[in-house]
């Protein structure tokens, strides 16, 4: 049985924002979107790994849950608010407004 290694991951260049870049800058653009697109889905990506562990602790703590999972409650509410994906176009209809 041959052992398993973790994938090493893609990593992408920093870009500037949406806003910082040139409207004439056609690869720039597209590189900025693609950014917040990825960041975007990491966010959603880590609510959804929080909400994960909130179960388990809700199934495990029982009638405690109130108690011992509140930091974790209190996270993931703060979490929720914040971790929509809005992708580039709400950039782009803030920035010309």
């Amino acid at each position: 049985m041959a052992s398993w290694e973790y994938p090493t991951h893609k990593t992408f260049p920093i870009v500037p924002p949406l806003n910082e870049v040139e409207p004439s800058d056609r690869p720039g653009i597209l590189d900025a979107r693609e950014q917040k697109i990825r960041e975007d889905w990491i966010k959603v990506m880590e609510l959804r790994l929080i909400r994960d562990q909130l179960r388990k602790c809700y199934k495990t703590e029982s009638v405690n849950h109130y108690q011992n999972c509140k930091e974790l409650a209190e996270k993931y509410l703060d979490l929720l608010k914040e971790s929509k994906i809005k992708g580039w176009k709400s950039l782009n209809e803030s920035k010309s407004s």
